[in-house]
């Protein structure tokens, strides 16, 4: 296992008294799994993707990574797990007046020492810079690699934080809605491109989201929150219309293209590389 979650709760305080966020929460995710977060707004999606990028810790229960127990690593081992944990979050968080390609090298901030740090943003090394023209390559943006982040189309930027992302050579990519700024078109780019490069690269994504079809036409399983507990598991082609009314409410409704049937729940695997250089 990846991650293995037993019995995970975790508390905050507030002016009430204690707030479960999360409330007893068992899953496993296996190496190289696609998985897809789903609930709505204060469900724990947000605090479950913390915990699972080690910003915050179970209040009570364990939280595995790697046959390791979260919550007895030291300092040094935290930064380590971090190390092969990539995050996609919805702000990019770009440096506006870096290039596309110094941008991307930031990918390495976390394997690099203060020094090394220092020397590589004043002249980065051969190997690194030809990793990241790799990754600038991966996402259809090597013609970009000397344009300024703030010069990039929104799809663009996208692009550019899954090639930083990929640049850090994670084990893990977790995705905080990675499709919820763009429009239709680009999101069908994006998730195509993402879910290419986690399936050539053998790696595992944890993706929360808030486009439900989008989860059942690319993501195999697909886990559900609300009110802080799971309230099912399933690959999308078991799931049923009746489950999604309880997870969203009465006034749920999916696009007309999208049928909770067999046919199109799995994700095929196939995807265009031309997509990719769509603005």
């Amino acid at each position: 296992m990846i991650y293995s979650l037993k019995d995970v709760t975790k508390k905050y305080q507030s002016g009430n008294g204690a707030v479960r966020a999360l409330d007893g929460l068992t899953f496993d995710v296996l190496p190289f799994e696609t998985v897809a977060l789903l609930g709505p707004s204060g469900s724990g999606k947000t605090t479950l993707f913390r915990l699972l990028n080690a910003t915050l810790r179970p209040t009570s229960g364990e939280l595995i990574f790697d046959q390791r127990d979260v919550s007895t690593m030291s300092s040094r081992e935290l930064r380590q797990m971090r190390r092969r944990i990539g995050t996609i979050y919805q702000q990019h968080q770009l440096v506006p007046s870096l290039s596309t390609l110094e941008n991307t090298l930031c990918g390495r901030l976390g394997s690099w020492s203060l020094l090394e740090t220092i020397r590589n943003v004043a002249r980065p090394t051969k190997r690194d810079t030809e990793k990241a023209m790799a990754a600038l390559e991966a996402v259809g943006l090597e013609d970009k690699h000397r344009a300024r982040a703030d010069e990039l189309s929104g799809g663009q930027q996208q692009r550019l934080t899954i090639a930083r992302v990929l640049m850090q050579n994670p084990d893990v990519i977790l995705a905080d809605e990675p499709f919820a700024s763009l429009d239709p078109a680009l999101t069908e780019t994006i998730a195509s491109l993402l879910l290419e490069l986690v399936q050539n690269g053998k790696r595992t994504l944890v993706a929360t989201m808030h486009d439900v079809d989008l989860a059942l036409r690319y993501f195999p399983r697909v886990v559900a929150l609300r009110h802080a507990q799971i309230l099912f598991d399933k690959a999308p082609s078991a799931i049923r219309r009746d489950e999604l009314i309880a997870l969203y409410g009465d006034t749920f409704k999916l696009k007309d293209d999208v049928r909770l049937d067999p046919d199109i729940q799995e994700p095929s695997g196939e995807f265009s590389y031309k997509q990719h250089r769509a603005r």
